[in-house]
């Protein structure tokens, strides 16, 4: 392994943020390049794929380049500083615990906090008179200071976090009072207080920058200098308030706008126009095939419903009582002044169980445009009719394939002259062009 492989091995080890990049980069290009050479060799469009990975990028782009920029450069192992040791205590104490704890008031820590400072070299926590502690402990190195205060984050079940490695953490214990906690290395302080002001008080009173200046890790340099302007402009909370509304408006705009991009169908080349009575009376001629669903007309006059109820069963199985309802609705909009039928699609399941001691319902219902949908389900159980009678079945099984609902109305759409244009919402006319 050459030196460059190693320098860019230990940067990325340094930066795992980099790394989760990387993996969200790579692995959804992968799976939508797989996807789409199967959909491509099918003879099917891939511009959902196209779709779906305009959705991704709205918030890949921006956490990748964040990584960037936060990144930072590894630093050659150096060994950790160390306090000074006598007979298990701290020589330094007047300095370490700050005024207000009395010798007399400092203890040995270690056996009051099992699994927390089982690896410390020394641990000793103070307590003022109202209640404020403050907990020191050294480690042979920084991999067991690491265990040890992750231990405590959890033993006390710290929440409301906020603060960073470099500045160290505050949080609320489960016991409601607050803490600062700081990992320098080797060593780990914890100050409490019963307010947030009161542990930053004690935290200050240790005064640690200016009595034990060699604690303080040496910052890591920028692994790109050339980037930390960008750092530097995004900085303020007012520039990433802007940002979050940007990037908000440029997802919502693509989700409306793309959705209907990738699904839509344009009309048969030389296809004539058809007015849009005859088209209804060609579309409303599909019930006269043999297919699964039903079209009827809707609330207004340029609006056509078409329903498929996939799965619609009753059974007993185990001394308990099931039901299950699954429905597929299209509800298609006619506009002749552009000869486009709009199409939004509605999903809604139902499911139901009663027992003994027991009984459960769920209800799901969903809006907007489904590209592909094909299931397949058996429900083993004494079947109930639709009188409510016992039947001898012992089993019902239910299919679907939105293929077989789309297909022949989208061929007599486009074949009519018209356009199909999918929509996840069919809103008011002086918002249509968000959707289109």
């Amino acid at each position: 392994m050459n030196s460059e492989s190693a320098s860019l091995i230990t940067a990325l080890r340094a930066n795992p943020g980099i790394i989760a990049a990387l993996a969200l980069c790579v692995g959804p290009a992968l799976v939508l390049t797989l996807i789409g050479f199967i959909m491509r060799g099918s003879g099917a469009s891939v511009r959902p794929i196209v779709f779906i990975a305009g959705l991704f990028l709205p918030i890949v782009i921006p956490f990748v380049i964040g990584q960037i920029v936060i990144a930072r450069a590894p630093l050659p192992k150096q060994p950790s500083a160390a306090l000074t040791v006598n007979s298990g205590q701290f020589t330094d104490r007047a300095k370490l615990f700050g005024p207000g704890i009395p010798a007399e008031l400092i203890r040995e820590a270690k056996s009051g906090l099992p699994g927390i400072l089982d690896e410390a070299e020394a641990a000793e926590v103070g307590m003022t008179a109202n209640g404020e502690t403050v907990l020191i402990a050294q480690f042979p190195g920084e991999d067991e200071t690491k265990r040890a205060s992750a231990a405590y984050w959890n033993g006390f079940q710290l929440r409301n976090t906020r603060g960073d490695e470099e500045n160290g953490w505050r949080a609320t214990r489960m016991q409601g009072d607050y803490v600062e906690m700081l990992r320098t290395g080797r060593q780990l302080f914890v100050w409490t207080g019963l307010t947030p002001e009161a542990a930053a008080a004690r935290r200050a009173a240790s005064d640690l920058d200016s009595q034990f200046p060699e604690l303080k890790p040496v910052p890591q340099p920028p692994l790109f200098p050339a980037l930390q302007p960008l750092a530097d402009f995004f900085a303020p909370a007012s520039i990433k308030f802007i940002g979050m509304v940007l990037l908000v408006c440029i997802y919502s705009l693509w989700f409306f706008k793309g959705i209907g991009w990738c699904a839509r169908a344009q009309p048969v080349p030389g296809a004539r126009i058809l007015p849009e009575s005859e088209l209804v009376s060609r579309v409303m001629a599909i019930n006269h095939l043999d297919v699964p669903f039903t079209l009827t007309r809707g609330d207004k006059p340029n609006e056509l419903i078409a329903d498929w109820r996939y799965a619609d069963a009753k059974w007993l199985d185990l001394a308990r009582a099931h039901g299950v309802r699954r429905t597929f609705r299209m509800k298609l909009t006619l506009d002749e002044s552009s000869h486009t039928v709009r199409a939004t699609d509605y999903t809604a399941e139902f499911d139901w169980s009663v027992g003994r001691s027991s009984a459960s319902i769920q209800w799901k219902a969903a809006m907007g445009v489904v590209f592909f949908q094909k299931e397949q389900q058996t429900i083993f159980g004494l079947q109930v009719d639709e009188q409510g009678y016992l039947s001898p079945v012992m089993s019902y099984t239910y299919k679907f394939d939105l293929s077989e609902m789309k297909s022949p109305i989208i061929t007599t759409i486009i074949q009519s002259g018209w356009t199909w244009r999918p929509t996840a919402w069919q809103g008011p006319k002086a918002l249509r062009w968000l959707t289109e």
